[in-house]
């Protein structure tokens, strides 16, 4: 998938941690990033990915 979408590690981590908790105060506690810097991360994997939300992006995920 990284090498897919051409991800960068900050961004697999995300994409991890989106499949385990949802909302972007959770992904930065869990992650321990600024909620600036998840909504940033989330921003580039949509883009990159051709998704919107987080339930569509574990879609994708789980799809592969």
């Amino acid at each position: 998938m990284a090498k897919l979408y051409k991800l960068t590690a900050s961004e697999i981590r995300l994409i991890d941690a989106v499949m385990k908790v949802s909302g972007v105060k959770a992904l930065a506690e869990a992650l321990g990033l600024t909620q600036a810097t998840v909504k940033t991360h989330l921003h580039n994997v949509f883009r990159k990915t051709g998704t919107a939300r987080q339930g569509d992006l574990i879609k994708l995920v789980a799809g592969m």
